[in-house]
C-alpha cells in the first residue's frame, strides 16, 4: 500500500466488524510540524505492521466519542447549565430572583428592544428575549461608571446592531458578550448548549478583543500604549522612556488587539459586535478618567473607526470619529462646532428647499411612475472629524470650511422593484440607468447649477463596495454648494451598513424582503491578517502596527489598465503596486508608467493615478529596489528573491572549485601507459 502525503489524514479501511476512520481523530491536532508528521507516522507503521491494529484504534475512537458523550451529558445537567437554562426560559431559579425584580427588569427592557427587532421573524424575537433573561441574571447586580445598572449597556449594543438589520445570533452575542467575562458561574460551553456554536464562536472571539485592558485596564500603561497611536494620528513619535512596566501592559494590550484582529478575520460578525461595543463605550466616555477618554479615543479612532471604514460601516464610522475627536482635540472641535452653528440655518435651508425641488421633479417623472420607483430623499452634513481632516491635510481648501463643496449633501435613494424572471445582473444594471436617468434630470432643474465633475462610484465602487453618483449644484439664491448623492435602496444599504449588508435581508422579488442565502463571512484583505501574524508572530506590537499601517491606516487608490482598483497604503511606491497585482510582475518589472508616463520604481503613488507596469521575461529584479519598496512584503519578496539567488551563486562557485580540485588533483596523476 502507497503511503499517502500527509499520514494525518490517512484513512484505515474499514475492518470487518470495525469502523472507519481517520488518524487525525487519534493525534488530536492538525499542526504541520514534522514532530506531528513523525508521530503519526509511527503510529500509521504501528497500525499496518499488526493484523489487530485496525481493530484496535477503532475501539480507541468509540472510546474517545463515548467520553466526549459523557462530557456533553455532564455539562447539561451541571447545576450551573440548569441554572441559566432556566434563566433562559424566563423561570430563573428562586434564589436567583427572590423579589421578582429580575423579571420586571427584564420586561422593561423587553418593551423598549423588542420594536427595534421586529425585522426579525417572531421565534427569532424569542431566542433574542432568552439572550436578555440570560444577559440580566449574568450582570444582576453589576453596574457602570455612570451607576447605572450593567445590563443597560449589553441592551444597548443589541439596538445598535439592529440598525444594522444583522441576523439574531449576531443580536444574542451583543446581549451576552460580556457574561463570560464578568460573571464566572457562566461559560462559552453553557452558551453553546443554550443558544446554539455560532453565538458561542462571536462572544468567544469578541472576549479575546477585550480582556477590559482598553477600557478598564489595570496599571499605568496609557501613555506607553498611546504614543504607539501618536504615529498614525501625525503627533509625531514620542520618545520611549517608558519603565518597563508600561512596556509590558502596552505588550497586553497590543497582544489583545493581535486576537481581535485574528478572530475577526475568521468571522467579521465579532467585529460587527465589538464596534457596536466600542460605539456605546465611546457615547458615555465622560465617566472614565481624563487620562484614559484620550487612550481610548485614540485607540478608537486608529483602530474602530478605521475597521468602520474598511467594512463600510458608515453608520458607526462617522459617529466613532466624531467622538473621537471631541476627547483628541477639544478646542478645534470646539471651534469647528461653533463655525458650523453659524452656518446650521443657512445650511437647512438649502437643504429643504432641494429636497422641495428634487422631490418635486422625479416623483412625477414618468419613467419613474412606470416602473414604481418609490425616492427617498434625506438631507446629511458633514461628520465634523472628516470636515476637519479635509481642511487640515488638503492646502486647496487653506482651512476655510467655505471652501470645501460637501459639507451638506443630499441623498436620494431609489426603490425599485426587481421584476419576475428579472436576473440579479440585469436588475443592477437597470438600477444603474434609472439613477443616470434621475441625474439627467436633476441637470435639467430650474434655479440650479453645476451638475459637472461626476464621481462615478457605480461605475468604480470603491473598495469597500460602496456605489453612488455624486455631483455638486449650487441654488442660484444661496451660494452654498450642495453634493447630491444618487443611489438604489441596495447600494444605500451597503454605504449604511456596509459589508453586514451583503448576508443579511436582501431585496427580494418584487421589493419584498426575504432572509439571504449566507456568503462567506471571510473577508479576503481579513484572511491576510493570519499571514502577517505568523511573519510577526513573535512581536505583537511590530504585528499591531503592521495592521495600522498597511490595513487600516489612509488608504491610496490608484486605477489599473482595466479599471481595476488597486488598494494600496498611503506611502506605497510603484514598485508596490508591481507586487501587489501579482508577485511575477514585480518580479518582471521593467520599468513602471504612471499616467502614460515612464517614472522610476520609487516613484510614490498619488490617489487616482494610473498604473501601468511593463514588464519583459528577461527582466530581473534589482538589489536597489530593496530602497525603494515601502511595503513589508514586498521587501521580503525581494530578500526571498536574492537570498535564492546568493545560495546559486554560492554552489556554483563550490561546484566550480570542486571541479578545478578533481582537475588539479587528475593533472597530479602519473600517466598510464
Amino acid at each position: 500500500m502507497a503511503l499517502c502525503t500527509d499520514v494525518r489524514s490517512f484513512a484505515i479501511p474499514q475492518a470487518a466488524g470495525g469502523t472507519a476512520f481517520h488518524l487525525r481523530s487519534i493525534c488530536g491536532s492538525t499542526s504541520s510540524s514534522p514532530r506531528s508528521h513523525r508521530a503519526a507516522g509511527a503510529l500509521l507503521v504501528a497500525c499496518l505492521a499488526f493484523a489487530p491494529g485496525a481493530r484496535l484504534l477503532g475501539w480507541l475512537g468509540r472510546k474517545r466519542h463515548r467520553k466526549a458523550r459523557v462530557h456533553a451529558l455532564v455539562r447539561d445537567t451541571s447545576p450551573n447549565n440548569v441554572r441559566w437554562k432556566l434563566a433562559a426560559q424566563g423561570t430563573p431559579l428562586p434564589e436567583d430572583d427572590p423579589d421578582g425584580q429580575l423579571k420586571q427588569q427584564v420586561e422593561d427592557l423587553w418593551e423598549d428592544l423588542e420594536p427595534k427587532l421586529m425585522y426579525l421573524p417572531r421565534d427569532d424575537r424569542l431566542r433574542a428575549l432568552s439572550g436578555l433573561c440570560v444577559a440580566a441574571l449574568a450582570h444582576k447586580g453589576q453596574r457602570r461608571k455612570s451607576g447605572e445598572p450593567y445590563i443597560v449597556h449589553p441592551v444597548a449594543v443589541a439596538e445598535l446592531l439592529a440598525l444594522l438589520k444583522v441576523q439574531v445570533d449576531v443580536i444574542i452575542s451583543g446581549l451576552l458578550h460580556d457574561t463570560v467575562e464578568d460573571n464566572d458561574d457562566i461559560r462559552f460551553e453553557d452558551l453553546e448548549s443554550i443558544f446554539g456554536l455560532d453565538v458561542r464562536r462571536i462572544v468567544e472571539g469578541e472576549t479575546k478583543a477585550s480582556k477590559r485592558t482598553a477600557l478598564g485596564g489595570r496599571g499605568n500603561w496609557s501613555r506607553r500604549y498611546t504614543s504607539l497611536f501618536n504615529k498614525f494620528l501625525g503627533n509625531g513619535e514620542n520618545k520611549d522612556s517608558s519603565p518597563p512596566k508600561e512596556m509590558g501592559k502596552a505588550q497586553e494590550q497590543a497582544e489583545n488587539l493581535r486576537d481581535m484582529f485574528l478572530a475577526m478575520a475568521d468571522d467579521y460578525r465579532v467585529i460587527l459586535v465589538k464596534l457596536a461595543d466600542r460605539l456605546h463605550n465611546m457615547r458615555t466616555l465622560q465617566y472614565m478618567p481624563e487620562i484614559k477618554q484620550k487612550t481610548i479615543a485614540a485607540e478608537t479612532l486608529v483602530v474602530f473607526s478605521q475597521l468602520a471604514h474598511r467594512l463600510g460601516v458608515w453608520l458607526f464610522k462617522t459617529e466613532l470619529e466624531d467622538l473621537s475627536f471631541q476627547y483628541l482635540y477639544p478646542t478645534e472641535f470646539r471651534t469647528l462646532n461653533q463655525l458650523l452653528s453659524m452656518r446650521h440655518a443657512q445650511h437647512q435651508s438649502t437643504l429643504q428647499a432641494a429636497t422641495h425641488d428634487f422631490s418635486n421633479l422625479l416623483r412625477h417623472d414618468p419613467i419613474f411612475i412606470e416602473q414604481n420607483v418609490r425616492i427617498e430623499i434625506t438631507g446629511r452634513e458633514k461628520g465634523m472629524y472628516s470636515l476637519w481632516e479635509k481642511m487640515r491635510r488638503k492646502p486647496k481648501y487653506h482651512n476655510n470650511i467655505d471652501n470645501i463643496d460637501d459639507i451638506i449633501a443630499l441623498r436620494i435613494v431609489l426603490d425599485i422593484d426587481q421584476l419576475d424572471g428579472e436576473s440579479d445582473d440585469d436588475y443592477a444594471s437597470r438600477g444603474a440607468k434609472l439613477c443616470n436617468h434621475a441625474l439627467a434630470l436633476a441637470r435639467k432643474l430650474p434655479k440650479w447649477s453645476g451638475g459637472e465633475g461626476l464621481k462615478n462610484y457605480i461605475a468604480f465602487p470603491k473598495p469597500n463596495g460602496y456605489q453612488s453618483l455624486h455631483v455638486t449644484f449650487i441654488h442660484d439664491d444661496a451660494p452654498v454648494p450642495l453634493e447630491i448623492q444618487i443611489r438604489t435602496r441596495q447600494m444605500h444599504e451597503v454605504a449604511e451598513y456596509g459589508m453586514a449588508a451583503h448576508w443579511i435581508y436582501k431585496s427580494g422579488q418584487r421589493g419584498k424582503p426575504q432572509k439571504a442565502k449566507k456568503q462567506s463571512r471571510r473577508v479576503a484583505w481579513l484572511e491576510s491578517l493570519a499571514d502577517k501574524d505568523w511573519e510577526l508572530r513573535a512581536d505583537p506590537q511590530a504585528f499591531v502596527q503592521e495592521v495600522l499601517r498597511d490595513e487600516l491606516g489612509k488608504r491610496c487608490f490608484v486605477f489599473l489598465r482595466d479599471g481595476t482598483i488597486l488598494n494600496l497604503s498611503r506611502g506605497c511606491t510603484a514598485l508596490d503596486a508591481a507586487f501587489k497585482i501579482h508577485s511575477e510582475v514585480g518580479m518582471h518589472m521593467l520599468y513602471p508608467e504612471i499616467n502614460d508616463k515612464q517614472v522610476p520604481p520609487f516613484y510614490e503613488l498619488q490617489n487616482g493615478d494610473r498604473v501601468n507596469i511593463v514588464t519583459a521575461e528577461d527582466a530581473v529584479p534589482q538589489r536597489e529596489w530593496l530602497a525603494c519598496a515601502f511595503l513589508r512584503s514586498t521587501r521580503n519578496r525581494l530578500s526571498a528573491h536574492f537570498r535564492k539567488q546568493s545560495k546559486e551563486k554560492d554552489r556554483a562557485v563550490d561546484l566550480a572549485a570542486a571541479l578545478a580540485t578533481a582537475a588539479t588533483a587528475a593533472a597530479a596523476l602519473p600517466l598510464v601507459h
